[in-house]
């Protein structure tokens, strides 16, 4: 530091307050400071180095709260030392060398590959190569100017006098993202969720932000972005007493946590989102035709009467059930939910039942004219479990398909889609057949 500091003179600054951060669900945040540049009188450079790496220069947002002051442009330096970049800039330039058999070598550097330097040795011009593995110490006569540390802004400022300048920065950076996991206890006899709702938020973007306000967006903002490396990282629980504020922001949603937290480089935290709550939700079993197996769900409506009743972010639901044998819980499945707004359906895929057998079977097909064709149709349903069941048949038609005869009854869903519905006593095998009329 102490050499970077002989070509670059950073001015002192103070923060006034603490982070703003908001997070979006799409691994990018906007921040927010304010801080106090201590300037002179007249036209200079100022460098700030407490940024994110991941930062978006073309985002940032300066707003002079008070005095004289004029911003007349903005680098984004990110050019970082480190020893290839020394040596390349040392091209050319008189350097010495010591090796591991405490041989010294002096003269210009004339290249520099995988394996080796290539120096022309002073008073002889002999060309001399040096393996990279035997160096044991390079020594140069300066750093090379223009080299930073971190990744900086400099600015180029005009103050109309000297003194302290109070300003509000924002920008936008990539590396921070959010997502809810719902951790959730089935009561089946009770037809009752207990959900619990944890944000998991991660950063990586190379700044700790420490004691900052912390919003959430949820909603898919459109912006565009680039995909970033997975590093590791330290993983924290905030305690339950924290809590988020949720309101309606445009057209997404806004969650305020009610207290300042820090947030590590490389660290994975958890804050609580919602107060544990119970909802009433049933279990469903869904055979889709020509599948091979049917599916376990569980589905509740997200409405204050049935327990929520809140603009749920996107995540995942992890489902666990009680064992009473041991008075443990046991998981039994998990399933990612899309955002979802008040009184909509979710429905939690757990996996596949293992009691329940479902087959598709064509019976007959003909064809009636060029456009035409009849089907046949049979799903043969098996519950092999000692208890009653629900399937509920769900067939997509082709092309424009009407049902022309059923043994049950079907529900239209949707232009192309019919469901059936059969209960199923305990042992019982049923034959679902139906016939349907395809135009193409």
């Amino acid at each position: 530091m102490k050499y970077l500091l002989s070509f670059i003179l950073f001015l002192s600054l103070i923060f006034l307050s603490a982070d703003q951060v908001t997070v979006y669900n799409a691994n990018f945040a906007l921040i927010r400071t304010e801080l106090e540049l201590d300037l002179q009188k007249g036209m200079q450079d100022f460098y700030l180095d407490d940024i994110p790496s991941t930062i978006e220069a073309n985002s940032v947002i300066i707003k002079i709260l008070k005095g004289e002051l004029e911003i007349f442009d903005q680098n984004y330096e990110y050019d970082l030392v480190n020893t290839a970049k020394i040596l390349e800039k040392y091209l050319g330039k008189q350097i010495e060398i010591y090796t591991e058999s405490e041989e010294k070598f002096s003269g210009k550097l004339q290249f520099i590959d995988r394996d080796n330097l290539g120096i022309l040795e002073t008073h002889t011009d002999r060309l001399i190569l040096i393996n990279r593995e035997e160096l044991l110490n390079i020594n140069l006569a300066e750093l090379p100017a223009d080299f930073y540390l971190k990744p900086t802004l400099r600015w180029r400022l005009l103050a109309g006098k000297a003194g302290k300048y109070p300003i509000s920065l924002s920008y936008l950076c990539q590396g921070m993202s959010w997502e809810v996991t719902y951790n959730a206890v089935w009561n089946a006899s009770e037809n009752r969720l207990d959900v619990s709702s944890w944000v998991t938020l991660k950063n990586e973007t190379g700044k700790a932000y420490h004691d900052t306000v912390l919003k959430l967006i949820a909603g898919d903002v459109n912006k565009m972005r680039d995909p970033l490396m997975r590093q590791k990282q330290a993983y924290e629980i905030v305690a339950s007493a924290v809590e988020f504020e949720e309101k309606s922001f445009h057209d997404f949603y806004l969650y305020t946590l009610n207290e300042p937290v820090s947030i590590s480089n490389n660290q994975t935290k958890q804050i609580k989102l919602f107060p544990t709550t119970s909802v009433t939700a049933r279990s469903r079993y869904e055979y889709l035709t020509y599948s091979n197996n049917i599916t376990s769900q569980i589905i509740f409506i997200n409405s204050e009467k049935e327990g929520f009743g809140k603009a749920l972010p996107q995540g995942v639901f992890k489902i666990y059930l009680l064992d009473a044998s041991d008075d443990n819980l046991e998981f039994i499945g998990e399933d990612r939910i899309q955002h979802t707004p008040r009184d909509e359906r979710v429905s939690i895929n757990t996996g596949s039942a293992f009691d329940l057998v479902g087959e598709t079977v064509v019976v007959n097909q003909t064809r009636e004219g060029k456009n035409i064709q009849i089907r046949d149709m049979k799903v043969i349903l098996k519950n092999r479990s000692d208890n009653t069941k629900t399937v509920t048949v769900t067939h997509h038609l082709d092309g424009f398909g009407t049902i022309l005869a059923e043994s049950i009854r079907s529900k239209k869903i949707d232009a192309n889609t019919v469901e059936f519905e059969k209960e199923l006593e305990a042992n019982e095998v049923y034959e679902l057949t139906w016939t349907e009329k395809i135009v193409y």
